[in-house]
């Protein structure tokens, strides 16, 4: 498996395999074991919402243990993504280790998956330097964001680059 089948599959189930908005924390780390805690500052008192992290895939989870947010920062020279969420198994066969991969990925590597597996996306935030596809698998929202020099109003963006892809639930109204 690499990073396009890894994309596509978030774009076509809203997440990648049990690390989803709208599942339970609790459900999820009694398959890949407890999350690190991610927290944006360290060592100060946690407050919710929460981050934490399997590999380089952070989870955004509400006071009540529901995962909001999945995301996956692609700038990176590699990521490390929980095996089981990858399609792999682990020597142990549990599925709670990691796999490497490199996470290049163009706007034109990523269309053309999406057109292939038949995922309706569309062109959404605009900004000078980047821009973002989303593919809406309600309640979950999937962004996929473009690093790209003088992007705006190109006709040809399929070399900008994928910065981050994001699923978030759009709406989870915490009791």
């Amino acid at each position: 498996m690499n990073i396009m089948d890894v994309l596509t599959d978030m774009a076509r189930t809203g997440g990648l395999g049990v690390l989803k908005p709208g599942a339970s924390l609790d459900q999820v780390s009694g398959v890949l074991g407890a999350p690190a805690v991610a927290d944006h500052v360290p060592d100060a008192v946690p407050s919710w919402p929460r981050t934490f992290a399997y590999g380089d895939v952070r989870l955004e989870v509400c006071r009540c243990g529901l995962i909001h947010r999945v995301a996956l920062s692609t700038w990176t020279e590699s990521v490390d993504i929980p095996a089981a969420c990858a399609g792999a198994r682990t020597d142990t066969g549990t599925g709670t280790g990691t796999i490497s991969m490199s996470p290049t990925a163009t706007f034109g590597q990523l269309r053309s998956a999406l057109d292939l597996a038949r995922v309706a996306w569309e062109s959404d935030l605009e900004l000078a330097s980047q821009f973002s596809v989303v593919v809406d698998r309600e309640p979950v929202l999937v962004r996929f964001t473009f690093a790209s020099e003088a992007v705006t109003g190109a006709a040809d963006r399929s070399g900008a680059t994928l910065h981050s892809a994001i699923a978030r639930d759009t709406e989870h109204i915490c009791p």
